[in-house]
């Protein structure tokens, strides 16, 4: 037996349901796999509620789950998966994409961090984390294949779907999610800009990211510092410190660093500020403090990494 598991991500409620869910699910004998998937057709899911956060350790707790869960979860990333959703999608076992999935981490664009285990499956891709990290770039169905996003990829994700309802074990499962792979899928979109990505990307600050940037004429170099430039920048060295930290860190670790710097994070004002200017005022023009990165000095950024780092999975 397949089970599915019915929640809105974005609050305390959807938290809470998902983690009983799962060890209600864990406990029974007859359910074999689990899968998820977004309700309504254009998303499996769009983020959390930004405007009225939950508990950031409860829902790493949450993720962590996810990411442990003894039996497999399948996640149906059809539509937009960003945020929290992407961090529900790629912590699960079994990921899917399709031709119409769009992916991405936008945090910075808010004054904020990826997050959600971002810290985790981002770091791992180093310099190309890196860079959708820091600029929140969203990434088609075919492209979080070739990054390791998802496992699968289908144009058929109905017939899919009904498919893993069928299966009784994870042996089935990985059966059903082949047979619907197709045997050859669109090249990387960014593969041309992976020269350039390395080069800019790798720089060791985020003062040496924007200059190498401002330096490279090509198309790609200039629409990263326009995007760049639009971001909060002490968000955007947060985000580049946290990506560095963990690439030496596993899971858990990533996730207890999450924790750490959200409170101080969340202190500074620019989250308030960019959920103001693109969400509830919408005036698309918000004011960062520290307006430059010149601004923001070494111990701005180390009094956010000094936060409490106790959280523990469950």
């Amino acid at each position: 037996l397949s089970s599915g598991i019915n929640a809105e991500y974005g609050n305390h409620e959807m938290v809470e349901c998902v983690i009983g869910q799962l060890d209600e699910l864990e406990r029974d004998d007859g359910v074999s796999l689990v899968m998820m998937e977004g309700a309504g057709g254009k998303a499996f899911c769009a983020g959390g509620d930004i405007v009225n956060l939950g508990n950031m350790d409860r829902e790493n707790q949450m993720h962590h789950r996810v990411k442990t869960f003894s039996k497999p979860i399948v996640s149906l990333g059809a539509g937009i998966v960003m945020g929290g959703g992407m961090g529900l999608c790629c912590n699960s076992r079994y990921r899917v994409a399709t031709p119409r999935s769009l992916f991405a981490m936008p945090e910075t664009k808010i004054g904020f961090y990826p997050d959600a285990g971002a810290t985790y499956f981002l770091s791992q891709l180093g310099d190309v984390g890196m860079w959708l990290a820091l600029t929140g770039t969203r990434i088609r169905g075919a492209d979080a294949l070739h990054l390791g996003f998802v496992t699968h990829f289908t144009e058929q994700m109905e017939d899919l779907r009904a498919g893993i309802l069928e299966c009784q074990s994870e042996g089935e499962l990985v059966e059903c999610l082949d047979s619907f792979h197709p045997t050859t899928v669109p090249d990387f979109t960014f593969q041309s800009d992976l020269l350039e990505i390395s080069k800019c990307f790798s720089a060791p600050s985020m003062l040496e990211i924007r200059d190498r940037l401002a330096a490279s004429d090509s198309e790609f170099a200039v629409n990263a510092s326009k995007t760049l430039a639009a971001m909060s920048p002490i968000a955007l060295c947060i985000a580049h410190r946290t990506q560095l930290l963990s690439r030496s860190l596993n899971f858990t670790e990533c996730l207890r660093l999450e924790c750490q710097i959200a409170g101080p994070t969340f202190a500074l004002g620019e989250f308030a500020e960019g959920v103001r200017a693109l969400l509830v005022e919408k005036d698309n023009n918000p004011r960062w403090n520290p307006g430059t990165l010149e601004e923001v000095t070494e111990e701005m950024v180390d009094a956010v990494f000094a936060g409490d780092a106790s959280w523990q999975p469950l």
